[in-house]
């Protein structure tokens, strides 16, 4: 299984990145769009960022701190990526609302986090929170790092 199995691509599917770090991971992913015809938009927190200039970068929003959230519409994504930021955020629960309020229905939030930065069963805990059901935390997809998969479900919470 690779990372990208996680991903059900359809045309014009738009997707969130939300990282601390552009790198390869990033470029593989407006990899992956472009050859489905997708878009991506960026929040970067501070760190060491790579550039990216591909045509299914849409938007690059960059935030000055880890208590910033990042901006955008409701309903926008069909799915929402978090790597390297979730442990290092000062208001997670919050910033885990906001990301649901910015999904479709049935789409399904993927945080990729280093191994032991943060335990993945606090991280499970936080999603159940924000109304992300169906946790679920996988090893070895991506090279050092926990994956873990929730799900937004229609009219489950949170009112949108």
């Amino acid at each position: 299984m690779s990372f990208f199995d996680l991903f059900h691509p359809s045309p014009q599917m738009k997707i969130l990145a939300v990282s601390s770090h552009a790198d390869s991971f990033l470029v593989e992913l407006a990899d992956f769009l472009s050859l489905h015809n997708g878009s991506m938009d960026l929040s970067f927190y501070p760190g060491e960022h790579q550039e990216l200039s591909y045509s299914s970068i849409t938007k690059i929003d960059r935030l000055k701190n880890f208590s910033s959230l990042p901006r955008s519409a409701s309903r926008d994504y069909e799915a929402v990526i978090i790597q390297d930021v979730l442990h290092l955020h000062s208001l997670p629960l919050k910033f885990l609302q906001l990301l649901y309020r910015s999904m479709e229905n049935s789409a399904e939030i993927i945080i990729v986090q280093q191994k032991g930065a943060m335990k993945s069963s606090d991280i499970e805990a936080l999603l159940e929170q924000s109304e992300f059901r169906v946790p679920n935390t996988i090893d070895d997809l991506v090279e050092g790092c926990e994956v873990i998969v929730g799900k937004k479900m229609h009219m489950w919470g949170n009112g949108l």
